[in-house]
């Protein structure tokens, strides 16, 4: 994917990616594709509750990326690096949902803060509350 621009099949796969989880019940608090300022990239962010108290993501990667493996073989394009899992309590996530309850829509908002959280942004899309949306194939 190229870096400097988050392209359409990008966050229509993070959306197909979040409804995938949720048919594995892993559950996914608030989610949004993230440039980063420092590293320039796009990211996209999952807050789970599969990441432990104690901050801990392996659990959570491990599930993540055995179904980001098992979707990539009928043409899902999101790499697993590109994934970061974080707690739903971490000020990342609080800020997601801060946004995400501002409006109420049936696609990613553009973020056009400069921070989420701790984290300086260049821009972000944030995912709506996925439960009673149709889902993407």
């Amino acid at each position: 994917m190229a870096q400097a621009t988050l392209v359409e099949k990008q966050i229509n796969d993070g959306l197909r990616l979040i409804h995938r989880l949720a048919e594995k019940d892993i559950p996914v608090a608030a989610a949004g594709w993230v440039k980063e300022i420092e590293s320039g990239q796009w990211f996209l962010y999952l807050a789970t509750s599969l990441v432990g108290e104690d901050g801990a993501t392996r659990p959570a990667y491990r599930r993540v990326n055995n179904v980001i493996r098992e979707m990539q073989k009928n043409g899902f394009w999101i790499d697993p690096l590109e994934i970061k899992v974080i707690a739903p309590h971490d000020p990342i996530a609080k800020d997601m949902l801060a946004q995400r309850g501002a409006y109420y829509a049936s696609f990613p908002a553009r973020f056009n803060g400069s921070r989420l959280g701790d984290l300086a942004v260049d821009e972000a899309y944030i995912y709506p509350p996925t439960a009673d949306k149709p889902r993407i194939v």
